[in-house]
């Protein structure tokens, strides 16, 4: 009963029904949310490809630094980051408005809600919003193309990075390649059959392979114009 008390009152759209002091309340909570979503994890690459730089195989990545400086290509590396940091920003901006929404669970996979476009009942009250069957094998589909989406949208910041990172930082970015493809199985497979929140380990492991690389890439470039 008392988890059935927190969940709030489903509309007759079949989403929740929000009050503008929630949407408030929500907003507020998720702007600080996105805010830390943007900065700490990218911290944490910017970090990692410090240390690689430093402790690793540092002779040789002064080298390849010393060629991408020699080449003019460090406005290159600073291009890709912009990129994969814009690839970011327009995949987390959606939850500010999925969190207004105050949906839960396997609801939350819904990327898109649909109307029928066809006149309400007699009754005057709206229909219900179309969405995606989240029971048995169906439900278990959708989530795992659900999954297949999530690797498109992150998949062009990947790319641009591990092609720049892998050229001054190799087997570092092997190591993060892996640890995104380890990730993403994890991810597809655990929203799959598990549903919502059974992602979450390999969430954490592919956010922490793309921070890597994109921060391997940021250092390359300061390296590159000698600031490091």
């Amino acid at each position: 009963m008392g988890d059935s008390a927190k969940q709030p009152l489903l509309g007759p759209r079949g989403l929740p029904e929000v009050s503008q002091k929630e949407v408030a309340q929500e907003s507020a909570k998720m702007l600080k949310m996105l805010v830390a979503m943007l900065t700490v994890p990218r911290v944490v690459g910017i970090g990692s490809a410090f240390l690689v730089l430093t402790f690793g195989a540092s002779g040789l990545y002064r080298v390849k630094l010393g060629k991408i400086a020699e080449n003019d290509l460090g406005y290159l590396y600073l291009s890709a980051f912009v990129m994969s940091a814009l690839v970011q920003w327009l995949n987390v901006y959606p939850m500010l408005f999925k969190q207004k929404l105050l949906i839960k669970g396997n609801m939350r996979a819904n990327m898109c809600f649909f109307k029928m476009c066809v006149a309400g009942p007699a009754t005057g009250k709206p229909t219900p919003y179309v969405v995606m069957e989240e029971e048995g094998v169906v439900g278990e589909y959708n989530r795992a193309n659900r999954s297949m989406f999530h690797f498109n949208e992150n998949l062009g910041g990947v790319l641009l990075n591990l092609l720049l990172a892998g050229f001054v930082f190799p087997l570092p970015a092997f190591v993060c390649v892996v640890v995104f493809a380890l990730g993403r199985v994890l991810h597809q497979v655990g929203y799959a059959s598990g549903g919502y929140g059974k992602h979450a380990p390999g969430f954490m492991l592919t956010m922490l392979a793309m921070f890597c690389l994109e921060g391997m890439v940021l250092i390359a470039a300061l390296g590159a114009f000698g600031v490091l």
